[in-house]
């Protein structure tokens, strides 16, 4: 309940702060004065009928396949186009197949609560009939029946009607919340049966992450968010057009900004706009005070301390948002900047219990223009597992530090563009940025260690407990996201002198 309040009270600073959401919010309206008794009960008494009012406009709307219910959301938004969830999968698990114009008599009288409470001696043999029919309908109603059997994960889910979770952790992330945005409505993957589970945590004081989020996700389940997106995005080119964009784009390849350009220009797949089967937002701090800088972050030192704390926030979304339906689960970083849309069928399709693609990011090109990004996924050796021999139990192995020198086979390092992207290799240890995981796998107890587990924690740790339990994980080469780039305090410092001798260039040539 603290959780619950604790929301709303985020959500009215979100307007405040300038996200307006598109839904009324009569919850959160200012505090009235004092009512007196008969104002009371007149407010009670307004407030059951709307209560009783919304409760039978939802359960027709689900009896209707959610059709009507859209159709009164879209009312709030007249100036877009709104999607209608008609499709089975939205209501799959969640909601049995009931009549609600049954179920609402128990709700508006009391005959029925009467009856039960006193004996049914009262009906005739005809009504009592009815009677038992209708409260069976009831409790059922209240019944979940699962078997785990059918939930197990396919190379083809998405033909099989198989359900994903997808997670992403979130940290001072608003201003990358578009582009996560446009790679979620790019997912090829049927959006009836993606439940969307977000993880804000740990953000610094002042970020808006939270408000955000909230707000673009109503925008996405209205089926309008690339329409909002159409404006921003034109209110963006407007603003670099006035020479305000970011420095580093002088420097970087052309090909690349053309290929950022075109994934994110219509036209898009058919279901771009498709509301997804559910989003949950949640928020819990886990006392991280890393900066989040690409530095900070990446500094040697931390990386034991910040890893454990990281598996501890997957483990806890894992736990709260991980439903009995759900075959597979999708773990996504929110700065990735390009990646196919068929990245869940590509990463099933791999036969894989645990799958990863390969994660590079783009460098300025006087950097050489790309590099290898996530080291870890890799393939264990025999100097890495002697190099654990020597180190303290508590330990963590980082890959790609010279304090480390494991002498692992990378995922990166053996990328080649042109071979095939469905060459699949065995891994040991996994990087976090993109990961299909069968849930199965968490249902039997493996998680992202927040401890040392075998020298390692949170993903690599997680493809290690994985395999030691018997499943496959499993990596593709030749498969490639592009992670963004976030210059490096060095490479701010190399692209000031590059202006500086840049401008001294200009100076002299109009001297001359």
């Amino acid at each position: 309940m603290a959780i619950f309040w604790g929301l709303k009270k985020k959500l009215k600073k979100a307007d405040d702060d300038g996200y307006k959401l598109p839904m009324s919010h009569s919850k959160l309206s200012p505090k009235s004065k004092r009512l007196n008794w008969q104002n009371r009960k007149i407010v009670s008494w307004m407030i059951l009928t709307v209560m009783v009012l919304i409760l039978y406009v939802v359960l027709s709307g689900v009896a209707r396949g959610g059709k009507e219910v859209m159709k009164t959301v879209g009312n709030s938004m007249p100036n877009y186009n709104v999607n209608f969830l008609e499709e089975d999968a939205y209501y799959d698990y969640d909601f049995v197949d009931i009549d609600p114009g049954v179920i609402a008599k128990f709700d508006e009288g009391v005959q029925h609560y009467l009856i039960t409470q006193f004996g049914s001696d009262v009906l005739t043999p005809n009504d009592n009939e009815l009677f038992e029919r209708e409260y069976n309908m009831l409790l059922s109603s209240t019944v979940e029946n699962y078997d785990l059997s059918r939930f197990k994960g396919s190379s083809n889910g998405a033909a099989n009607g198989e359900h994903v979770l997808l997670c992403v952790p979130l940290r001072d992330a608003e201003k990358v919340l578009p582009l996560m945005f446009k790679h979620l409505m790019n997912l090829t993957y049927p959006h009836e049966s993606i439940d969307l589970a977000f993880l804000v945590s740990d953000c610094s004081e002042g970020d808006r992450t939270l408000e955000a989020l909230i707000s673009y996700s109503r925008y996405l389940q209205n089926g309008t968010l690339s329409q909002v997106f159409a404006d921003m995005d034109k209110a963006a080119a407007a603003q670099a057009s006035k020479g305000t964009e970011k420095l580093y784009l002088k420097y970087m390849n052309p090909d690349y900004l053309k290929s950022v350009q075109e994934a994110f220009s219509p036209p898009f797949h058919e279901n771009y706009d498709k509301p997804f089967r559910s989003v949950q937002v949640f928020q819990k701090d886990f006392g991280q005070n890393i900066g989040q800088g690409f530095s900070d972050r990446h500094a040697v030192k931390v990386q034991g301390t910040r890893r454990k704390l990281m598996g501890r926030a997957r483990n806890w979304l894992t736990a709260n948002a991980l439903k009995p339906y759900h075959s597979w689960v999708y773990w996504r970083d929110a700065d990735v900047e390009l990646c196919p849309g068929s990245i869940i069928e590509d990463l099933m399709s791999t036969g894989c219990d645990v799958a990863v693609p390969n994660v590079w990011r783009p460098l300025p090109q006087f950097l050489s223009g790309e590099q290898p990004y996530d080291l870890n996924s890799w393939m264990e050796s025999y100097e890495a597992l002697e190099l654990a021999k020597n180190l303290d139990e508590d330990d963590v192995i980082v890959e790609g530090y010279a304090e480390y020198p494991t002498y692992r086979v990378h995922l990166a390092y053996i990328r080649n563009p042109d071979l095939d992207p469905k060459e699949v290799l065995d891994l040991d240890g996994v990087g976090g940025v993109s990961i299909l995981a069968k849930a199965e796998l968490f249902r039997r107890g493996i998680q992202f260690p927040a401890f040392t587990f075998e020298n390692h924690a949170e993903t690599e740790g997680f493809g290690k407990m994985a395999k030691k339990m018997g499943y496959r994980v499993g990596g593709l080469p030749h498969y490639t996201l592009w992670h963004i780039y976030e210059p490096s305090d060095d490479d701010l410092r190399d692209i000031a002198e590059k202006e500086r001798e840049s401008r001294k260039v200009e100076k002299n040539d109009k001297a001359s």
